[in-house]
């Protein structure tokens, strides 16, 4: 599987927060609850940034008690969650206690209990603890699997009547500014590069949305979408830096062996770095959140 490291995990969570689409979760107001209340399975859940964007907006939406298993395949992210999990809690002046090997979260009014297992989304979906009416989730994963793989985990919530929220899938988009003559040649090997496998075959990438959402609908779900762009500016230097180096390895990757692309890779790589270092690059990534309602 692909391996993400943790300082790109937190480098990007800010913007991750800033363009989610929140008006969604009020529509899963209405999901049913069990005695114990809603159960959420947070998919390649990292050191937990899912969780601690959505518990308190699902608060809002009505679900006071939740539970959270989050599953990933790296233990050194898993083994984040819990500190990031604290942290987080003291500064929104939460309380953040050890329970039954998880940890237990609660605010004035609502409380969210939450577990964390490693699992390998790609070769043991079979084993996922899929809740039964309850939420499936996941942020930034979507355009990294395959579509059987996504085809596999949909016909199985379906079965179990599982609701889906899947946040930040990047769909292709970019503008970047101010423009250069190469922008779009390198976002176009970008995108190629996007559906290379990942680690569950052939990746969706650029298409993961839009594929989601035509194969929930063909299962009968209610599917809302609404766009998650970044928005890019001078105050997100060192992601946009981290963007562009990333961009530049991709592309360079399709065109192997042919030194002259590579070379005006670079060159281009050197003049978008300018335009950071002056205080005038904005990118625009585009990403789609998608709702899919039993």
């Amino acid at each position: 599987m692909l391996e993400l490291t943790d300082d790109w995990l937190a480098l990007r969570a800010p913007a991750d927060s800033a363009a989610r689409a929140d008006q969604l979760v009020a529509s899963l107001g209405g999901l049913p609850t069990g005695q114990g209340g809603l159960e959420v399975l947070d998919l390649g859940c990292g050191t937990g940034a899912n969780l601690r964007h959505l518990a308190p907006l699902l608060a809002g939406a009505g679900h006071v008690q939740q539970h959270w298993t989050c599953v990933d395949h790296d233990r050194g992210l898993l083994a984040r969650l819990p500190p990031r999990t604290r942290a987080w809690a003291e500064a929104q002046d939460l309380a953040c206690t050890e329970a039954g090997g998880g940890l237990d979260v609660r605010a004035g009014d609502w409380r969210a209990e939450v577990a964390w297992t490693t699992l390998d989304l790609a070769a043991e979906l079979q084993r996922l603890p899929l809740p039964a009416r309850g939420l499936v989730t996941a942020s930034a994963l979507l355009d990294l699997v395959s579509e059987p793989w996504l085809a596999a985990l949909l016909w199985r919530c379906r079965a179990a009547g599982c609701a889906l929220l899947l946040a930040l899938s990047y769909d292709g988009r970019c503008a970047l500014t101010p423009a250069h003559a190469c922008d779009a040649q390198v976002i176009a090997l970008v995108n190629r590069h996007q559906r290379s496998d990942k680690g569950f075959g052939p990746a969706l990438g650029p298409t993961a949305a839009a594929t989601a959402g035509r194969r929930c609908g063909a299962l009968g779900y209610l599917v809302q979408a609404a766009p998650s762009d970044w928005h890019l500016g001078p105050d997100m230097t060192g992601l946009q830096r981290a963007l562009l180096a990333g961009w530049r390895d991709a592309a360079v990757q399709i065109v192997t062996g042919d030194a002259g692309a590579a070379d005006w890779i670079d060159d281009w790589q050197g003049v978008r770095e300018a335009s950071i270092g002056a205080g005038e690059s904005r990118l625009l990534v585009g990403h789609m959140d998608l709702l899919a309602l039993p």
